[in-house]
């Protein structure tokens, strides 16, 4: 099975260090210098805002002041952690205190992911405040069909995580929508299958990468097992309905492979896809550049501020690569 070799993961971490920021540096030190989570929890800390929300963790727009989007990395990054953070734990503790303010019964999840700022500065047009994009839905089926999984799932996932810091009214209530969502809409069953998307990107809703990859997160935090279980082997019936499965068209524009939905061997789904996984990786390690960056195959955009914006992102998905190459075990050291 091929790993990415020594010297080209040195040439990785060098691109790192030499163009990206302080928390790609510390997740570089915790995956391959000593997994100390102390040091990598001091580190993301530094992101945090006194609301509890977190800033400066995503790269597709300028804006730094606290997000749901920057928000929903920091617990990417936690989730990842081999010894998680207790629930006492500052950082936690004031994270959850932003992310229950955010909660909206009304609409069933969190509301918009962006700030209005978001919009004064440098931006990916695809992350962008709606003013209007959350009204309030006053029948509780129609927030199921809206519920949008994309990163609002990925929250829940901390919620799920440290479920005891939550009433449980409002704990039941929060993890209703995802998982009558997957009942719903994601389960060959039911009747309501394959019926529509909420992302116009997609036809179905089981279509969406980024769903799927917060789906994981979100069944894999929940301490309920029997319905874990019950989750798990529905998003596991039709799970490459996201991916893409002719490997050589990533180099042609964004494309999501296996490898980038199921990016851990403890995911739930990988079982079910792993030949798909360690192909797409294998695939992967050959992209890799002469400079040990994974560069993109597609644009931010125009103008030397979004160019900037894609050099961070690069540098970004360059440490993610690694990362994840390291929990395969796929990288000679």
């Amino acid at each position: 099975m091929l790993k990415l070799s020594n010297k080209n993961f040195l040439k990785a971490r060098d691109y790192i260090f030499a163009n990206s920021d302080d928390i790609n540096r510390a997740w570089f030190k915790y995956n391959f210098e000593g997994k100390d989570t102390s040091a990598f929890l001091d580190a993301l800390a530094k992101y945090q805002h006194e609301d509890g929300g977190f800033g400066g963790l995503v790269y597709e727009f300028e804006y730094q002041g606290p997000c749901l989007k920057c928000t929903e990395h920091a617990f990417c990054y936690m989730f990842y952690l081999k010894d998680k953070p207790s629930a006492d734990h500052p950082v936690v503790q004031k994270m959850m205190k932003y992310v229950l303010g955010k909660y909206r019964p009304d609409v069933g999840h969190f509301g918009q992911m962006e700030e209005p700022s978001l919009n004064e500065q440098p931006h990916v047009r695809w992350w962008e405040y709606n003013a209007d994009e959350c009204p309030p839905i006053a029948d509780e089926d129609e927030r199921i069909l809206k519920y949008s999984p994309n990163g609002q799932a990925g929250i829940v996932a901390f919620i799920a995580q440290y479920s005891e810091l939550v009433p449980g009214d409002l704990y039941q209530d929060i993890i209703k929508y995802p998982v009558e969502k997957i009942l719903r809409y994601y389960d060959k069953e039911s009747p309501l299958y394959g019926t529509g998307s909420v992302d116009d990107s997609f036809e179905y809703d089981d279509q969406s990468p980024y769903n799927l990859k917060c789906f994981q997160k979100f069944v894999a935090c929940l301490k309920d097992k029997p319905l874990a279980d019950k989750l798990t082997k529905i998003l596991c019936q039709n799970p490459t309905a996201c991916m893409q499965l002719d490997l050589a068209k990533w180099e042609q524009g964004y494309e999501e492979l296996p490898c980038d939905v199921v990016d851990t061997p403890d995911s739930i789904v990988y079982p079910a896809v792993k030949g798909l996984v360690d192909d797409s990786l294998g695939y992967l390690i050959r992209q890799q550049n002469d400079d040990g960056c994974w560069h993109l195959h597609w644009s931010f955009g125009e103008g030397e501020a979004l160019a900037k914006l894609q050099s961070l992102y690069e540098a970004h998905i360059t440490m993610l690569i690694l990362a994840e190459l390291g929990r395969f075990g796929r990288i000679e050291r």
